[in-house]
């Protein structure tokens, strides 16, 4: 609940410094009670700002709901949540959630000599798709574009560099970067981070893709089955047209 509060000033129009003087005259004994209605010096008259009682207005927030996924470039069920739930719902209800997007998934991760290696649940083709689906999320901060390019990606994802290139510069963003990232000691450790983070879910991974609401791993089932209609009825905020 947000309270903001306005103090609201009403200025009466400010009228132009007269002068007002009043001759002492003689007068008949009944006209000295009479009241003359102003100072007898040279004296300004300033009307003072009049101001309104103090008003406070109340505007209940609703903070966007975080959607965390944690997926596999090359897992089929990835694939298909990606396509047919995560980019149809994103771009209905863009207004009201956030998109956090955890390419690692069932892999593991070795250290040696300070560099990092990957073993990957569907094999080296896989760590190099991880790859390059993490330097996109890292590289590129524009959220819609980000899931557009890793939706063109896990479409078909059997050549890593080749479609990341393709699907990068579909989009307008530079390639370069991205292949430097994924070559370099910088994919490396942006996997292992994204492994750090799906190492810590608690429960563990059990099943690839596994989402997160708000930090909650609650209703797997029915968020793999129906994502949009999950968040239409978790949000407490208006309802967006699709809802």
């Amino acid at each position: 609940m947000v309270v903001l509060s306005w103090k609201i000033w009403d200025y009466t129009a400010l009228p132009a410094a007269q002068d007002f003087k009043v001759k002492e005259t003689l007068r008949e004994q009944e006209d000295e009670d009479e009241d003359v209605g102003c100072c007898k010096d040279d004296k300004s008259i300033l009307l003072a700002p009049a101001v309104t009682q103090h008003e406070e207005v109340e505007v209940e927030a609703f903070p966007p709901m975080r959607v965390e996924v944690y997926y596999e470039a090359l897992c089929p069920d990835s694939r298909y949540f990606v396509i047919k739930h995560l980019l149809p719902t994103y771009n209905k209800l863009k207004d009201i959630i956030t998109v956090a997007l955890v390419p690692y998934g069932k892999a593991s991760t070795h250290e040696k000599e300070g560099r990092y290696s990957f073993k990957c649940q569907h094999g080296p083709l896989e760590c190099r798709a991880n790859t390059v689906h993490a330097c996109v999320t890292n590289l590129i901060k524009d959220e819609t574009k980000q899931l557009e390019i890793v939706g063109c990606m896990i479409e078909k994802n059997d050549n890593p560099m080749k479609i990341g290139q393709k699907c990068v510069e579909k989009f307008g963003e530079q390639w370069e970067s991205v292949e430097g990232c994924v070559n370099g000691e910088k994919g490396e450790s942006i996997l292992k981070h994204m492994g750090d983070m799906t190492h810590s879910l608690n429960p563990t991974v059990t099943f690839i893709p596994t989402i997160l609401i708000d930090g909650s791993q609650a209703g797997q089932a029915k968020i793999l089955q129906d994502l949009h209609k999950f968040l239409c009825r978790k949000y407490k905020g208006p309802k967006p047209a699709s809802c």
